[in-house]
């Protein structure tokens, strides 16, 4: 017995134990109830599982019933009850098992599962080989979620099962397939890639839209056949350039690429970002629009006020011949990319250079009609490119602001490269003399020297029967407006248990599973939204009890969220006349994690570089 099996029939045997005592169990019977066969479950192996979160073999009889089934005894097929011939399917009891007739071993339970469904799911090859070689049980036989053996033995990862019934009973009807979120259906999965997977009896072929398309192996097979593909990106994600980070330490790098006449200045000002007069586009500058504002040696002497940040480079387009006029720096192809933010706010900047900006600003607009506006809402008509250099410009851009003495010491401290890190000066002046810093920043690396990311959990929460979601609003929103509850993670906290304990506080509701979407940088100022779907234990509402955040929070149902998801671009900020839902439009995270959901499309968004 592998390690793997022994682990699953330690597990399986302890389940049992609890079922016939549920109150020696940690977990409620309602728990344990909403909890079986959930019909949204992460294809992950049994063995790598905490308890909690494993569907139970279904209870019908199991807590009543008068005979205790026990693996390893000797077993009297007269006397053993159908409990106990599903509970020897699921313990991998193959002794058990071949002790049965057939008619015991075709039978269902009341959710339509037979002992071959129960052994498939808990990986038990050697039943599944006995039922389907020897005993010559239905294969094709289907429970009440519509699913077969050899279909339960694939969502719950057990390949050695897969392969045993793609060997001994194959599926002649089975069609190539989009692999994706267990949000959903394969086939409905929606794949930008255009990847699709196929199982045969030699495995395991990926096929591609694409002329260079060829088979995997390893971990890429691997990938394709349980992994989510990346189908689009979401706003924020979409940036192209190639931010360079191994080059922000190489000075003479960073001084080429700020005066090269091919380099672009994202302009940033308080909360707005310039953009072009008659395009949704954002308006660029260059070193000479600039030079006179930042100086002549702006990396080491920057006026106080400004903010240089060092973004990257876009390098589409390099693996084509170079052009005679193209202008390289430091021998490296691309167009460079920089952000100055031109705030000037307190009492540091001198009038000469708030006089300098406003000239600046006024000449652009004389010009060319280019405008500041304010980021909110004008970032969200940005394409994908665009507006992931404003998310890594405006959080860079805000941290330089808001930290501009040193943690440490309190001295004022230095902006390095590129923006991307502030250290305390090595020196400071004391009696007349330069003489060194005992400052903490200059032992070891500190955390307060980088540039920060806030965590945000924002969480899709599902109902037991998979039809419904919880969402809240708070006060401020607008009429009818609803989304999904979210918070910041703490400080010692997993993901999943930041998640549980955000839904708990805020709207009483207890989470089970919890699983992973995707993320979205949210440059307001500096979050990282990381959007989930989670099992809710129970349905009870109660937004009085902990934190009182929300205004209110409910149950919508499927057709409820589908008409407001097919609404949300025109109807985001606008209050409800009629107090139907509104939900966030595509440019936020909750609304992909919503759709996934309501539409069982479970595609996640595409990063690029």
């Amino acid at each position: 017995m592998t390690f793997a099996s022994a682990q699953i029939r330690n597990r399986t045997t302890t389940l049992f134990r609890l079922l016939r005592n549920p109150s020696s169990s940690p977990l409620s019977p309602n728990f344990l109830s909403t909890h079986a066969h959930h019909p949204f479950r992460p294809r992950s192996t049994l063995a790598t599982r905490p308890l909690q979160q494993l569907p139970l073999v279904p209870q019908q009889r199991f807590l009543s019933s008068p005979k205790r089934y026990s693996t390893g005894s000797s077993h009297n097929p007269s006397t053993m009850s159908s409990a106990d011939i599903f509970e020897a399917a699921a313990a991998g009891d193959l002794q058990a098992i071949k002790s049965l007739g057939r008619i015991h071993l075709e039978a269902k339970n009341d959710r339509g599962w037979t002992p071959l469904m129960f052994a498939a799911r808990y990986g038990h090859v050697s039943v599944v080989d006995y039922l389907l070689a020897e005993a010559k049980v239905d294969a094709t036989a289907v429970n009440k979620d519509g699913k077969t053996a050899a279909e339960l033995a694939e969502f719950w990862g057990s390949s050695e099962a897969v392969a045993v019934f793609d060997r001994l009973a194959p599926n002649k009807n089975k069609k190539a397939q989009t692999t994706g979120s267990p949000f959903g259906q394969p086939t409905a999965m929606s794949v930008g890639a255009g990847m699709t997977t196929t199982t045969t009896t030699t495995g395991t072929t990926t096929t591609s839209s694409s002329d260079n398309a060829q088979k995997t192996s390893g971990i890429a097979e691997w990938w394709n056949k349980w992994g989510v593909q990346e189908a689009k990106p979401l706003h924020f994600t979409g940036g192209t350039h190639n931010r360079l980070s191994f080059l922000r330490t190489d000075k003479e790098y960073l001084q080429e690429s700020l005066k090269a006449p091919s380099t672009r200045f994202l302009l940033l000002a308080d909360h707005g970002v310039m953009f072009k007069s008659t395009t949704k586009h954002l308006a660029y500058a260059s070193y000479e629009d600039i030079q006179s504002l930042i100086g002549p040696d702006p990396l080491n002497h920057l006026p106080e006020g400004l903010v240089l940040i060092f973004l990257g480079a876009d390098e589409s387009g390099t693996d084509q011949p170079q052009q005679e006029n193209e202008v390289l720096v430091r021998g490296r192809r691309g167009t460079p990319y920089w952000a100055l933010d031109m705030s000037a706010k307190g009492s540091g900047p001198t009038q000469e250079l708030k006089d300098a900006i406003e000239t600046f600003t006024n000449s652009l607009t004389e010009k060319h009609g280019h405008y500041f506006a304010e980021m909110r809402p004008a970032v969200f008509s940005l394409n994908f490119v665009e507006s992931g250099l404003v998310a890594q410009a405006r959080a860079l851009a805000d941290w330089n602001r808001r930290n501009r003495f040193c943690a440490g010491c309190g001295q004022k401290n230095l902006s390095l490269e590129g923006g991307h890190k502030r250290a305390c000066p090595p020196t400071i002046l004391q009696d007349g003399q330069e003489v060194p810093t005992n400052c903490l920043a200059h032992k070891g690396v500190q955390n307060f020297t980088y540039p920060r990311t806030d965590p945000v959990v924002i969480v899709c929460v599902i109902s037991a029967d998979g039809e419904r979601v919880l969402l809240g609003r708070q006060a401020i929103w607008p009429r009818g407006m609803y989304s999904c509850l979210a918070g910041f993670l703490e400080p010692g906290e997993s993901l999943e248990e930041a998640a549980r304990r955000e839904v708990k506080e805020e709207s009483g509701v207890r989470l089970g599973h919890v699983h992973y979407h995707s993320s979205q940088p949210w440059p307001f100022p500096n979050s990282l939204m990381i959007g989930c779907h989670a099992e809710a234990v129970n349905e009870d509402i109660d937004i009085t009890k902990e934190d009182k955040e929300l205004e209110d929070a409910k149950w919508f149902t499927r057709p409820q969220v589908l008409e407001a998801l097919n609404g949300a671009r025109t109807t985001w900020g606008k209050p409800s006349e009629d107090d139907t839902l509104r939900v966030p439009p595509s440019t936020a995270i909750a609304h992909h994690i919503l759709k996934a959901w309501a539409t069982r499309e479970g595609e996640i968004p595409q990063s690029r570089m």
